[in-house]
């Protein structure tokens, strides 16, 4: 099963002006989660974190990417099996628009149930 919060298809350009700062992947489960990645399959490009404790988070900063819209994967394990949410693709809101940064937020809620946001970033806000 899986939970697609803060996601939607669209067929609209992403903002050319939208930068992303950062990551952060919340487990909101009961249980572990390792070798959890969220990777952009079309460039590569990718953030990982080896283990996340029941409740727990890991959060990145890394130098400003320009937001693609190219869609996203999460995969982890948990519970001694592998999970994937398959591609996502994002589209940014008015207020992430505005802000003109944002973090990708991937919570984690059980085995096979994820989903992927962005999230407005001012400049005084770290991941």
């Amino acid at each position: 099963m899986l939970a697609l919060a803060g996601c939607a298809l669209t067929d609209e350009a992403p903002s050319p002006d939208l930068q992303i700062t950062g990551t952060r992947i919340e487990n909101r489960s009961q249980g572990w989660l390792a070798a959890v990645r969220l990777i952009v399959p079309a460039t590569g490009n990718f953030v990982s974190c080896g283990n996340i404790a029941p409740q727990g988070e890991c959060s990145t900063r890394f130098p400003e990417q320009t937001y693609s819209g190219n869609p996203v994967e999460v995969s982890w394990s948990q519970g001694g099996e592998i999970w994937s949410t398959g591609l996502l693709e994002l589209q940014p809101d008015a207020a992430v628009l505005d802000a003109g940064a944002a973090l990708v937020q991937v919570v984690i809620v059980g085995p096979g149930r994820a989903g992927v946001a962005l999230l407005p970033v001012t400049g005084a806000e770290v991941p």
